[in-house]
Formats: structure tokens, C-alpha cells, sequence
């Protein structure tokens, strides 16, 4: 079959919905289909494919406030009027708003929900009461609908009385690199404490900074990430860092680099208010990483029992618990054989490839049927 992903910021560089559909999509080429990713154009050098996935460049508003929803609507657009796509993936509630376009042009159609996109610090009044618009309309204009967690799977339940197929985001159990590349940052195996996600406060590395300085260690912390936009608050956390030259913030990491460092982090820290369910963290479990996260519900959901909790936002707990976990002799053999299983049992990328394969044709199936689209039989 043809699927069209829509849409993304950069399917080689970017957060958690370019993972997810770089991960997918790569499998459902290997698996013979084909694959269109639209993308956005100004995130990084265009490409025309990655790693076997067609890549098409559709025009946006560059703003923060505006990029996604523009994209969104231009990439659901050109999808639904082309005749290439058997199916279309509509990621979170910018392209899902626009549903009812695949539906018109009679073109199977599924919303992912990454998150409430609503809830995001970012927005002001008038930037939540959009977002709530559309994810309403996503709801209303579509028929099928999975999301990443089991708490968003009940809360579209609760609220608009819809059931969402839970699939939720991957990572792959991968063997651990030597250490190589971490020397270049000034860093020892075991001797640091990680956090990778995007430089945005729901994110929360300005609380793991503060909670990190109260420590009387020789452990360094690595902020690693970036995010275009956002540089205000990436000045205020080097502000917060001070002259601590235990702090390193080596920006946006990836390859080889950003595997070493989920290998031989000490503690990787997850201090977020806001998650779909972090494709980061999940990275982290699968490396056997001991988890420090903040204990909001998808938190919770991605580690079960396979790591630490603090309270959300109270950095006087998180220093706490990282100063036990930083003591903890035996703390390795404590996490890391049950956080790999936890992963690999519960988040496998080919077990997700192998529901959206299904989903997919039952989609199609169903369209079959309700706009006739078999062929008709010779008799």
C-alpha cells in the first residue's frame, strides 16, 4: 500500500513525531509499501527521501505559533487530491483538524494524538482556545483515531466519548557503544547525568538545573537539545547555570554521540510537566538507563516500575533523589536488566510497525465496503 505521513518538521532531525515516523515508516518500506513524509522546509537541508521514504517540502508560516497548523493544512491538502496515497496518517491535531479533506476526496485517513498540545506552556489564552478548537475538530472530522498513551486514550474517552486505538511510541534495544565520543564534551562513563529532550519548559530542564546545583558532587550534567523558537528560555537556562562548570550544554546530539551518552549515563532525568510519552525517555529504558522522571501519568505509564519518581515541579525532591541515586552503589545492576526487558517487551518499534500494517489495511477494508470501492466482479 501508499501511506503519506503529515506532517513533519524534519524527518532526519526534530522530536518525538519525526522519530516515531522515521522509525514506522522505515519499516513499512522494508516491508514492501511505499512511503510519502511531508515535511517542512525550513528545519534542515531538503531531502527528497530518507532511508527509503519518499520526502516531499511543503511551504509554511516559519512561526512557532502558525508552522505546524499551515504545514498541516497545504501537506492534508496535496495529500487527499493526489491519487497516490492508499492511506493517510495525520499526526496530531493541526493536519487531524483538516480530516474531513481525506474523507471528501475518499481517501482512508487516521489521527494520531501525540499529546494534549493544548496543555504546552507556549501557548497563551488565545493560543489554547485554538488548539482546543482543532482538537475538536479532529475528533469530529475523523474516524479513526490511535494515541501514543493509555492516559490519552481514557482522556479522549472521558471527553468526547471516542474510543482511540492505543500504539504508543517505540524504542529499540540496541547494544550499548563504547565510549568515544563523550571524551570530546569533557565526560566520563558513569560519571554524568543526562537529559535529552527539547529546550522548552514543559520540558523542565530549568528545575533539573536548579535541583543539579544543590548537589555537592563531581558528576557532570548534560543538557542536551535545542529548540528552534525557544531561545529566551535557552538564555535563561544558561542563566540558571551560571558559572557551574559542571554543566554542559552540548546542543542538539544525535548518531553515535547521543547513543553514547544514553549507554553510560549515570542517571538519566525526565523532569517534564507536559508528555505525550517520550520517545526520549523511552530510548533512555532501553539502553538500561536508571530513569529519574517527574511523576506526571505518561511518566509513570512509559517507566511501570522500572525507575524513580519526584514530585512534578518540587526541585527540593528532585535534588533528593538524586542525591540517592547518585550514591547507590549497586544501582546499575539495580535498573538496567529490567529496564531493557521493560522496553523491549512493551515498546518494540516492529510489534508497532506490525498494529499500524493491520490498522492500515483494516482501514482500507472498511473503505472498501462503505465507498465501493472493490472492483466489481466479472461474472
Amino acid at each position: 500500500m501508499n501511506i503519506a505521513y503529515v506532517v513533519v518538521k524534519h524527518i532526519a532531525r526534530g522530536g518525538g513525531i519525526e522519530k516515531y515516523t522515521d522509525e514506522l515508516g522505515a519499516r513499512m518500506v522494508a516491508r514492501g509499501h511505499r512511503v510519502r513524509v511531508y515535511s517542512m522546509g525550513h528545519y534542515g537541508p531538503a531531502l527528497s527521501s530518507h532511508h527509503g521514504m519518499e520526502v516531499v517540502t511543503v511551504p509554511c508560516l516559519p512561526l512557532p505559533s502558525c508552522e505546524k497548523l499551515s504545514a498541516g493544512i497545504l501537506a492534508t491538502l496535496h495529500a487527499s487530491v493526489s491519487s497516490w496515497p492508499d492511506v493517510i496518517h495525520l499526526h496530531s491535531v493541526g493536519p487531524g483538524a483538516f480530516g474531513w479533506l481525506p474523507r471528501v476526496c475518499h481517501k482512508p485517513a487516521v489521527v494520531q494524538f501525540h499529546g494534549l498540545e493544548w496543555k504546552r506552556s507556549r501557548w497563551g489564552r488565545t493560543g489554547v482556545q485554538v488548539l482546543q478548537a482543532l482538537e475538536r475538530m479532529s475528533v469530529k472530522t475523523n474516524r479513526h483515531y490511535t494515541a501514543v498513551s493509555k492516559v490519552q486514550c481514557d482522556y479522549f474517552r472521558e471527553t468526547y466519548g471516542i474510543e482511540t486505538v492505543y500504539i504508543p511510541g517505540g524504542a529499540e534495544v540496541k547494544t550499548p557503544p563504547p565510549a568515544q565520543e563523550l571524551y570530546a564534551l569533557g565526560l566520563e562513563p558513569k560519571r554524568y547525568v543526562l537529559f535529552a529532550s527539547r529546550l522548552v519548559h514543559e520540558k523542565g530542564a530549568h528545575d533539573l538545573i536548579t535541583a543539579f546545583r544543590q548537589l555537592a558532587t563531581t558528576d557532570k550534567l548534560v543538557i542536551a537539545g535545542d529548540a528552534p523558537g525557544a531561545e529566551v528560555y535557552q538564555r535563561t537556562l544558561r542563566a540558571l547555570a551560571g558559572d557551574d562548570n559542571r554543566i554542559l550544554f552540548p546542543g542538539f546530539v544525535e548518531g553515535r554521540l547521543l547513543a553514547e551518552l544514553f549507554s553510560h549515563a549515570r542517571v538519566y532525568v525526565q523532569p517534564s510537566t507536559i508528555e505525550g510519552l517520550s520517545i526520549a525517555l523511552l530510548e533512555a529504558l532501553s539502553y538500561g538507563a536508571c530513569c529519574l522522571v517527574s511523576d506526571i501519568p505518561e511518566n509513570i505509564e512509559a517507566i511501570d516500575t522500572h525507575g524513580v519518581v519526584f514530585r512534578t515541579g518540587d526541585c527540593a525532591d528532585l535534588t533528593a533523589k538524586l542525591r540517592w541515586l547518585l550514591a547507590m552503589d549497586d544501582q546499575e545492576a539495580r535498573f538496567k536488566a529490567n529496564a531493557i526487558a521493560h522496553a523491549s517487551t512493551h515498546y518494540s518499534w516492529d510489534h508497532i510497525a506490525d498494529q499500524f500494517e493491520h490498522y492500515y489495511q483494516m482501514m482500507l477494508e472498511q473503505y472498501a465496503v462503505t465507498r465501493h470501492w472493490k472492483e466489481p466482479v466479472e461474472e
